[in-house]
């Protein structure tokens, strides 16, 4: 809860922002935003805003597709037994109906397998590859994983039983022996786009075996059957939604907002999706995603795999329900596993670590990430949530900002029995017997840490009374919103808050009732029971937040997502109280001005912060002297690894109390 990491981007150059609505007749708001993203030229905002067919690469531009397609194009028309062997997250459960359907096309005899999270874990398992292998499969596909399952592959192998990987996780530096790996980061590949999902992967593999090289002149040269599964996996995975993929996943929103199939059709009844409403990538994000993934999470992932392929409204509805029934359990577990563990985190022991490991008894495995994602957002530090479950720590860890959380426990790694992951969230388990000694070790390595939230970029300073119907109409031409495609977040000074309210079972919610162009504006916070206990001491001072549309029984309203806060500083009535406020004010000033060159503009900065030049150069000296900011021709730079100073270290600021 601090405007520290709040940057608000320099203006767009004006001559490019009207080149973009004379010659695309869109809103010059819009168009700002464009060039504020470095889409500058009518040629890159049209294909941006226009995503098409023509922006996708061929299947066969992948390593070994040419290979992998024969091989089961083979299967199909021979006759043989084929097992797809998914995941059970929803980019899994995406990735196995897609290519479970497309064989069936083919008339293949094939099966879907879904691991079990808790009996099989993650990727190809050697128990479960012998049992398959024991009921005469003849190809193994792999869908959303595979290249980290070199000893099950390799069993496979052996045993005459060819494995075809379809994946695209990061790559061990070993890969597997399989038959053929289809990766678009294949190290010997060079395939134009790295970042599909695994529903993106099977979607390329099911085009190459249905449509093999023929010319794609339109989407219906393609099995787009397949697209909305592929908008679920890309989003539900959180690739980035620029190159490729922001054609796919803008054509498979099209489709599940259209004609969704009876699956998602119920799913959204479910979960209370207004029939009006469109599915947008949020939808996905925030409805769909969690309710399959919850099925993974606690239960067994093929229930989402059932639902995905299910032909029959009536059969969805009724799997729908039961999908339904387990996100609710998953809520309930992650608050009650949330709470006893973000009473563990607040202990006194913890306050000086950098890296938190909070551990547990009977914790559920699942919803272990959530949880830990949850206190990362409450502590701003990484945390490793670790829950004892059949003699053995087992757990997930998430990171702050770009720390790289994974580099840093690894040096940890004698203590563990399993570890992987990436920096920003990692896995792993560690016997009873080392578990204190791991804490010890990671609270000492830790201490010192220099943590930076990650910046926030602020499109713009508005007046919640400016914010219009049409200006979200505005927003929405630049959807489909994700990584590599932010939402915009517009910045809120000195709001007028007309009511306030508390909502959720642990009132860990928030609801702001603000004053609007026509009617009030309602800005809502999730998940974060720090910013209403902050206002319940202060007043608001400032908020950043999206723009988006509430659908709620029938009514169509503007709605805030807030994204960060921050209370007002208390009036001080001592004399050194009143100066920290005023050094506070020109901080906040120079945190939102990264961009503004001081030395150029330092009266226009006096008369906007209501204070003389010199005023302005002595609380720039102090910030100076206590390596809060650096100056670089002109430029005053936030220095955001400063260790926290009182300002009576600098000889400045104690010269100005003498003589104030």
């Amino acid at each position: 809860m601090s405007q520290s990491n709040w940057q608000i981007l320099p203006q767009p150059d004006s001559k490019q922002v009207q080149a973009l609505v004379d010659q695309l007749n869109i809103a010059a708001f819009t168009a700002g935003i464009l060039v504020q993203r470095g889409i500058d030229t009518p040629e890159q905002a049209l294909a941006f805003l226009r995503p098409n067919v023509n922006q996708l690469h061929s299947p066969f531009e992948f390593h070994d597709m040419d290979v992998a397609v024969e091989r089961i194009q083979a299967a199909a028309f021979g006759g043989e037994k084929i097992v797809v062997y998914g995941d059970y997250d929803l980019d899994g459960m995406t990735s196995t109906t897609i290519m479970v359907e497309a064989l069936e096309i083919l008339g293949a005899d094939v099966m879907a397998y879904i691991p079990n999270r808790f009996q099989d874990g993650y990727g190809p398992n050697l128990d479960r590859y012998q049992e398959l292998i024991a009921k005469d499969t003849q190809l193994i596909i792999t869908v959303d994983n595979g290249v980290s399952g070199n000893a099950a592959i390799e069993y496979a192998q052996n045993q005459g039983v060819d494995v075809v990987i379809t994946d695209h996780h990061a790559l061990p530096a070993s890969l597997p022996p399989a038959y053929a790996i289809v990766h678009p980061r294949h190290p010997q590949g060079a395939y134009p786009f790295a970042d599909l999902s695994g529903a993106g992967v099977a979607f390329k593999v099911a085009q190459a075996l249905l449509n093999e090289d023929q010319p794609v002149i339109s989407w219906e040269d393609l099995p787009v059957d397949f697209l909305d599964l592929v908008a679920l996996g890309e989003i539900a995975d959180m690739v980035s939604l620029a190159g490729e993929n922001r054609a796919l996943v803008s054509q498979g929103l099209k489709q599940l907002s259209m004609s969704p199939r009876p699956g998602i059709q119920a799913l959204l009844k479910a979960a209370k999706h207004a029939s009006q409403e469109p599915v947008t990538a949020e939808t996905v994000a925030f409805k769909i995603a969690p309710r399959l993934n919850a099925v993974g999470r606690i239960a067994d992932a093929q229930l989402g795999v059932d639902l995905l392929r299910s032909d029959d409204l009536e059969q969805a509805k009724k799997l729908a329900t039961q999908v339904e029934a387990l996100n609710d359990q998953r809520r309930e577990i992650v608050e009650e596993v949330f709470a006893a563990s973000k009473q563990i985190a607040l202990q006194a022991d913890f306050k000086n670590q950098g890296v938190l490991i909070v551990a547990g008894q009977g914790w559920h495995q699942g919803i272990l990430g959530i949880v830990a994602s949850r206190l990362v957002d409450l502590l701003e530090k990484p945390v490793v949530v670790l829950s004892e479950v059949d003699g053995i720590y087992k757990g997930s860890g998430r990171s702050f900002g770009d720390f790289d959380l994974h580099q840093f426990m690894s040096q940890y790694q004698d203590l563990y029995l399993n570890f992987g992951g990436h920096a920003g969230a990692l896995g792993l388990s560690v016997d009873p017997a080392r578990l204190a000694d791991l804490q010890k070790q990671v609270a000492q390595g830790s201490r010192d840490l220099k943590l930076v939230k990650a910046p926030v970029a602020v499109t713009a300073v508005l007046k919640t009374t400016a914010l219009t119907t049409d200006l979200y109409q505005q927003l929405s031409i630049l959807e489909p919103f994700g990584v590599d495609n932010p939402q915009p977040v517009f910045e809120f000074d000195q709001p007028r808050v007309l009511a306030k309210t508390t909502m959720g079972a642990t009132q860990q919610h928030l609801k702001l009732k603000l004053p609007g162009l026509q009617q009030p504006i309602e800005a809502v916070g999730f998940n974060h029971p720090d910013w209403v206990q902050a206002l319940e001491k202060q007043p608001l001072d400032s908020f950043i937040a999206s723009l988006g549309i509430n659908y709620f029984r029938g009514q169509e309203n503007l709605q805030l997502l807030l994204s960060d806060l921050t209370v007002q500083v208390p009036e001080a009535t001592a004399q050194t109280g009143n100066h920290k406020v005023l050094f506070a004010r020109v901080y906040k000033f120079i945190v939102q001005h990264q961009d503004l060159n001081f030395a150029q503009n330092i009266s226009n900065v006096a008369g906007q912060l209501n204070l003389t030049v010199v005023q302005v150069k002595l609380v720039l000296q102090v910030f100076i002297e206590l390596d809060f900011v650096t100056i670089q021709t002109g430029y005053v730079i936030v220095n955001h690894t400063a260790d926290k100073k009182s300002l009576s270290a600098s000889p400045s600021y104690r010269k100005y109390l003498q003589n104030n």
